[in-house]
């Protein structure tokens, strides 16, 4: 099965940007010069995606470190959305329509959650984590 779908990949690389112009020129017969508008519209919108995923992928991902919870989820949204603007700024209907589907994909991932260590659920912001430690004065007498 495997050796089945490697033979297949470079039927569908090559055959994809085809299917991308047969939607083009399909497009272009809808609604005419507006496709260029499109496409130009996709473009530019996968490119500030990628920009935006660019500047706040690593203050996210410091967050949920230091937070304790899962960098893999963060890791999973941000390459979604990364592929998303790759396939926006690729010319063609098709693929903006399968960034779409990533997009509201990465959109819906769940939440990293906070994993609970033994004694968080009463340790307050502001405390100390050893509450053994008695604060005060003291002075020497000998």
């Amino acid at each position: 099965m495997v050796r089945f779908l490697v033979s297949l990949w470079p039927i569908i690389a090559l055959a994809f940007p085809l299917l991308e112009l047969y939607g083009v020129i399909t497009v272009w017969h809808v609604i005419g010069a507006w496709t260029l508008l499109g496409l130009l519209a996709a473009g530019v919108a996968g490119a500030l995606l990628i920009a935006t995923e660019r500047l706040a992928f690593m203050p996210r991902m410091v967050g949920v470190i230091m937070g304790g919870e899962d960098p893999f989820a963060v890791l999973k949204g941000s390459g979604l959305r990364f592929l998303a603007g790759m396939l926006l700024i690729f010319p063609g209907f098709i693929s903006d329509i399968i960034a779409g589907f990533l997009l509201l994909w990465s959109l819906f991932q769940p939440e990293p959650s906070v994993r609970q260590w033994p004694g968080d659920e009463e340790r307050q912001p502001g405390r100390a984590a050893n509450d053994d430690v008695i604060e005060g004065e003291y002075h020497r007498v000998d």
